[in-house]
């Protein structure tokens, strides 16, 4: 039988999921010596009144505990409270081969002593130290500072910023393509000050009223993405800079919040923190074991970048939509004993504040876990410290310091969130039972599958039959009275003026330039409930240039581009790729589609290929000629309004396109990096310089081109046709990392084109090991047998229970 996460003792052994040990110290009669901040006084000035009753709250309790847990263990505490101004004296007290624990939190320009301390320690150079050093202290001291370790080690965090009085605030937020709603904390704070309800900003002037609260006290705020979603802390400790230290990484535990929160609270705010009544949140196991895995492998890179040493406590928030976790920031020198989040973390592991004292303490006099080898030059290096001995609780090789990544594996099943979010609702919010669905004229020739969007057919035309006949089957089974009106052949806007803008629910099925034309008139008179894509993101996702600059914007990678005219000279078109890193072999597409399925440009591999392209574009047309990226392409579905920042988005399971043997694109490389730890920051990542490629043939993000945007995936355009790829579910847990990268990416684009209702996101791993570009997306989508239709029945759903979510929340036109 599967160990759970959460088992502390087996067959009467003490057992811990990080596999950290325990140890036990054996002390006859030393001193240790706890450098505790001082109380602070009344009549000090600090730049907060609320930092300094964070920093007095029992201040008390908090010392008399910490010498309880010395006396428990062995030792004689002795205490030295700290002010900014006594440090030296107090220390200089101290002989160099006495151990000393510094449990000193502040930040100094607090008022309260911190890297200071650390900083003097290490100037007097004391040998046994237990505490974190001016390192990690420093590099944790402001919330800016971390990000940019994150993303310098490729350690994920949330989208964000620096501000001060003097920054241009909308300028920022622009630049760095900020999706709402955003978090407004401060940069060099703790306890959760500064922080309120309001902190959670939905548009600018929210952002904007929190940003001068807070400017009015401090100097340096944050403002970043709020991660929707759970929340968790690691605790983690060792010296993650020492490759002969053991980094220790506990088990992950939930920060459980009340459920009768409202969505936009469930985070903790300084009142929730620290007023008993009105705590929000407990703590609770991590039951996934793909979540505890990855909770523990992103907080072990989180403390690495910081340069932890010691200990410290990672707070991590995992998006609902994406499954992605992101780093919120490193406590160094985190609270420890009661009441403190280590407290709970430690206790769920199966051990105590006492037992963690005890790894700290051990690890600081360096005390080999080889009990069985003892050399002159191990018993020398501990002084008068001799006489203590440290060693592992428990069976052999039970209490070694490794840590073990969890091997369980789950169903390759749709995760639970997703089943959740996509139920069967009630429709009570549409006080009209009928639902006026638009579609589109196609072809009456049974050999002619094809939307024709442009509306000028040649021959007898009527609605797409197969396609209306499954749309009206969805909405009868939700209890809707479906009445089809086909734009073309119906005097449609004569219809719609006849409704009720108020009452009446509209899902427009066009596609291509009907659904542009449909989704204005719907704007123009003003429906309240509407299904379907806005006009904007028609707009956004079939001009390629629009798209590239939403993207780009919203600091995500797209394949590199030129744009070019008929009649462009050769010469210029080259010297222009040359400058933007075009490289030959290419895609040349219009630089807007107009039709669904036509003008999805071509592949172009030599110069003169490429000026015969050129020669050949319609005297009135702008072109792309666009890289050719190769790698593992992937498709995302996503459903939602991205416009509304309270609303939910879906992002399904992602499924990987693999070309059917024979097809064209059956000879594309599928190198990557799948199944590691992925070096990946989606918002970090630049375009690199080019490497130059090899010859073979590889899918192609260009190559997949006719459903809108930069590119995406090629389709059959005619009846008995076969699509050229097999769609996969991708493999549970084994992708768990990159999964959740796609689905993150897929969001933001997602956003970053103002989508609505529906769209497909196609991404592609560069087989370079770059990362990930994403190549279009699309709101052209049909279910049915379609390709939208197999990645929602890849994910263990169908259309019904999509459009029933979808009908519950209308979006809004």
């Amino acid at each position: 039988m599967q160990k759970e996460p959460w088992d502390s003792h087996v067959a009467g052994k003490r057992y811990s999921v990080s596999d950290g040990p325990v140890r036990r110290l054996t002390v006859k009669g030393k001193k240790l010596h706890m450098l505790v901040p001082d109380v602070v006084q009344e009549d000090v000035v600090v730049r907060s009144a609320a930092e300094k009753m964070t920093h007095n709250s029992e201040k008390e309790d908090y010392i008399q505990e910490l010498k309880t847990l010395a006396t428990e263990i062995g030792f004689e505490p002795v205490v030295h409270l700290l002010q900014l101004g006594n440090i030296e004296r107090e220390i200089d007290l101290i002989d160099l081969e006495e151990l000393i624990m510094n449990v000193c939190d502040g930040s100094d320009i607090d008022g309260v002593p911190g890297p200071s301390v650390a900083a003097y320690l290490e100037k007097k150079n004391y040998a046994n130290v237990v505490g974190c050093d001016s390192i990690f202290i420093n590099n944790t001291l402001t919330k800016n500072g971390m990000k940019e370790l994150f993303r310098e080690n490729l350690v994920s965090t949330p989208p964000g910023f620096a501000l001060t009085k003097d920054s241009d605030l909308p300028k920022l937020i622009d630049d760095w393509g900020m999706v709402y709603p955003l978090f407004v904390k401060v940069s060099d704070s703790y306890g959760s000050v500064g922080i309120d309800d309001s902190s959670v900003c939905h548009d600018f002037d929210q952002v904007k009223a929190k940003t001068d609260e807070l400017l009015k006290e401090f100097e340096n705020l944050t403002i970043e993405e709020y991660i929707d979603g759970q929340e968790y802390s690691v605790l983690v400790s060792g010296n993650s800079r020492d490759e002969n230290s053991t980094v220790i990484v506990y088990p992950p535990a939930e920060r459980a919040f009340n459920k009768d929160l409202p969505r936009f609270k469930r985070f903790i705010s300084y009142v929730r923190n620290w007023d008993e009544a009105q705590y929000a949140h407990g703590y609770e196991h991590v039951t996934d074991p793909n979540d505890h895995a990855a909770l523990q492998d992103l907080s072990r890179r989180a403390y690495a970048a910081v340069s932890g040493n010691a200990y410290g406590r990672v707070d991590i928030r995992k998006r609902d939509v994406s499954g992605k976790f992101y780093v919120l920031e490193v406590n160094a020198s985190c609270g420890l004993g009661k009441g403190s989040s280590s407290e709970f973390i430690l206790k769920l592991a199966g051990q105590t504040t006492q037992d963690f004292f005890q790894i700290l303490l051990s690890s600081a006099l360096k005390v080999s876990l080889d009990t069985s080898v003892t050399t002159p030059a191990a018993e020398s290096t501990r002084g008068s410290f001799a006489n203590i001995t440290a060693e592992p609780v428990g069976a052999d090789g039970e209490g070694e310091d490794t840590v073990s990544p969890l091997h369980s594996v789950l169903p390759a099943e749709v995760e639970q969130k997703l089943a959740q979010l996509i139920r069967n609702p009630s429709l009570a919010v549409v006080p009209n039972p009928v639902v006026h669905v638009i579609c589109a004229a196609v072809l009456q020739d049974p050999e002619a599958y094809i939307p024709d969007p442009e509306g000028k057919l040649k021959v007898g035309y009527g609605k797409d039959v197969e396609y209306v006949s499954e749309l009206e089957s969805i909405f009868r089974n939700l209890n809707f009275d479906p009445i089809v009106h086909v734009y073309n052949v119906d005097d449609v806007k004569d219809s719609l003026s006849g409704l009720s803008k108020e009452e009446d629910l509209i899902f427009n099925a066009c596609l291509g330039t009907d659904g542009l034309e449909v989704a204005r008139l719907l704007e123009d008179i003003g429906f309240i409930h509407t299904i379907g894509l806005n006009a904007r993101f028609f707009v956004e996702s079939h001009d390629r240039q629009l798209m590239r600059e939403g993207l780009s914007k919203n600091r995500l990678r797209v394949p590199k581009a030129v744009v070019v005219k008929h009649g462009t000279p050769i010469d210029e078109v080259l010297s222009a790729m040359s400058d933007n890193q075009v490289y030959l072999p290419v895609y040349v597409k219009p630089a807007v589609r107009k039709q669904v399925i036509e003008n999805s440009g071509s592949k172009v591999t030599t110069e003169l290929e490429l000026r015969d392209a050129i020669a050949a574009i319609p005297a009135d047309q702008t072109w792309v000629i666009e890289e050719y990226v190769q790698g593992t392409q992937y498709m995302v579905l996503i459903a939602g309004d991205a416009r509304d920042p309270f609303a939910d988005l879906i992002c399904f399971p992602p499924v990987k396109l693999i070309p059917t043997a024979g097809s064209a694109e059956h000879h594309h490389s599928q190198s990557g990096i799948l199944g590691v730890v992925r070096k990946l920051s989606i918002l970090g990542l630049g375009n690199k310089q080019h490497q130059k490629r090899a010859s073979s043939e590889t899918l192609n993000s260009t190559s997949a081109s006719n459903l809108g945007g930069v590119g995406t995936l090629p389709t059959a355009s005619k009846a008995g046709s076969t699509d050229p790829f097999t769609y996969v579910a991708m493999k549970h847990p084994d992708d768990l990392m990159l999964q959740m990268d796609l689905q993150d990416l897929a969001r933001r684009a997602f956003v970053a084109v103002h989508g609505s209702c529906y769209g497909l996101v196609t991404i592609i791993d560069r087989e370079d090991g770059t990362g990930l570009t994403v190549v279009g997306v699309s709101g052209d989508v049909r279910f049915g047998e379609e390709k939208s239709g197999k990645i929602v029945k890849l994910a263990g759903q169908n259309t019904e229970a999509l459009f029933s979510w979808l009908l519950k929340r209308p979006v809004r036109a």
